[in-house]
């Protein structure tokens, strides 16, 4: 049995998640993610574990997919989303908290980074003005790009 946050109703084609994600930015770039099998970009993050908090969670997630040894402390909350949408017929349920993680020198100076725990997903570094052009998932992080204060959203995008 996983230790994630994750509940599948296998009657109803239903699966309820907890997830983290981290808006990764540094001057005028930001971080995201992509499955080989995907044809969307996303931030990188993951779920949650039972007992762990969502900032530890995070922190554990960034440092398993590409090597980045984060503060709880360096972590900023911009938003909490709860996402309603369809992958791969299942509906899912999910809450989703995403941190802002800002000015990260380590990495900024390559333009893909590889993802460590899995060999078909790559980290790619965007000019944030290259954004609009891209499909990205859940569709709101263009807009909490530019959140000053913590946001709370319900979007359904089925």
């Amino acid at each position: 049995m996983s230790s994630d946050i994750t509940f599948k109703n296998e009657e109803q084609e239903v699966k309820f998640n907890l997830r983290v994600a981290a808006l990764i930015t540094t001057n005028d770039k930001i971080l995201l993610q992509k499955s080989d099998k995907d044809k969307y970009y996303s931030l990188i993050g993951g779920r949650v574990k039972y007992f762990e908090d969502s900032k530890y969670s995070l922190v554990r997630e960034i440092n398993e997919e590409i090597g980045l040894k984060i503060n709880v402390q360096d972590l900023k909350l911009n938003s909490v989303v709860e996402n309603f949408f369809i992958h791969n017929k299942t509906k899912y349920h999910e809450l989703l908290f995403i941190y802002e993680i800002n000015n990260i020198k380590d990495l900024v100076n390559t333009k893909e980074i590889k993802t460590l725990d899995k060999d078909n997903v790559k980290n790619i570094w965007f000019l944030k003005k290259e954004i609009n052009d891209l499909d990205i998932r859940p569709s709101i992080v263009k807009e909490i790009l530019n959140n000053k204060n913590i946001k709370h959203y319900i979007l359904r995008e089925y």
